[in-house]
């Protein structure tokens, strides 16, 4: 399952944005449904972030009493894994740079939206993510099978002894030629 966060003080556009994620067909996101959680307030959704994990977190941009490079900002501590979308009738360059940097945003999507081109965003940032679990899992696989490999082939040779410090202790007594 994916547990989707949206933001926006329009009830209006949380049902749309609802309607529209809602009509994502499971197959298209490996066979796991969608949950999504909808707030009107920023507060509200920032202890729900405290309180549960989510994959993607969708907010609008212009709020009136906290912005979304404000909330999204604010929950990077709390989230930072998950990708961030800002969507937005407010396509102000400054406004997408700083949302950029300041929320480290995944993507902005500019109001009105097209549904199959919001849809299939969702999509490739949910899976995409899903997909970047598995090979960092298979790399960190492959690494230990290979410090596995030569500590087998010469033991010790993964072990490293560091001083009080932190500095690496090198006994040269024990090299062999």
């Amino acid at each position: 399952m994916y547990r989707v966060l949206l933001l926006d003080d329009e009830p209006n556009i949380l049902r749309a944005l609802r309607r529209c994620l809602t009509a994502i067909s499971p197959q298209r996101l490996d066979g796991d449904p969608l949950e999504i959680d909808a707030f009107s307030s920023p507060t509200d959704a920032l202890r729900s972030c405290e309180e549960a994990t989510f994959d993607l977190i969708l907010t609008d941009y212009r709020m009136p009493r906290m912005d979304g490079v404000e909330f999204l900002t604010r929950v990077i501590p709390l989230q930072p894994d998950a990708p961030r979308v800002i969507i937005s009738g407010f396509a102000d360059r400054d406004a997408i740079i700083a949302a950029i940097n300041d929320a480290q945003l995944t993507r902005f999507i500019e109001k009105p939206w097209d549904d199959g081109a919001l849809q299939e965003a969702v999509v490739t940032i949910l899976t995409r993510g899903k997909v970047q679990a598995v090979q960092a899992f298979a790399r960190s696989a492959a690494s230990e099978r290979e410090r596995q490999r030569l500590e087998e082939e010469c033991p010790g040779i993964t072990t490293i002894d560091r001083d009080p410090d932190g500095g690496i202790w090198l006994d040269l007594d024990e090299v062999k030629d």
